[in-house]
């Protein structure tokens, strides 16, 4: 699926705007030199990918699930794990998450709801829900 991309500025949401800043450094990063050398189903690489969202804003739902998905692992690799009850028996910042932390989880919620709003299908696992656990 694709979707007409909406008028870029001031029209669009803070959502959408974070969602297609994150496609473009998404595609800028995975997209070798469009020579041909990877492609994927239907012979459709990731140079061609760039290469469509670059003249026309479009992506199709297989490119919105890989960056929801990367801004939800970039929430997980922020997440300490649990404490160790052995080693600390009173931590010292029980239930507040890093700010670091609170701003992917914060960004990872913009971006899958702007890609929501552009009309992209995601997998229910990368959808901001009310306890906001997707991941």
């Amino acid at each position: 699926m694709t979707t007409q991309p909406g008028p870029r500025g001031a029209a669009d949401s803070g959502d959408v705007h974070e969602a297609r800043l994150a496609i473009d450094a998404f595609l800028a990063r995975t997209s070798p030199e469009q020579d041909g050398s990877l492609t994927g189903p239907g012979g459709v690489g990731p140079g061609a990918d760039l290469e469509r969202w670059r003249t026309t804003g479009l992506i199709d739902d297989r490119v919105a699930e890989q960056v929801a998905r990367e801004a939800w692992d970039a929430v997980q690799e922020a997440t300490p794990p649990p404490p160790d009850p052995e080693a600390d028996a009173e931590p010292t910042d029980r239930g507040r998450p890093s700010p670091e932390l609170a701003e992917r989880h914060r960004q990872a919620v913009s971006i899958a709801r702007g890609l929501l709003e552009l009309g992209h299908h995601l997998d229910e696992t990368l959808r901001p829900g009310p306890d906001m656990a997707a991941g």
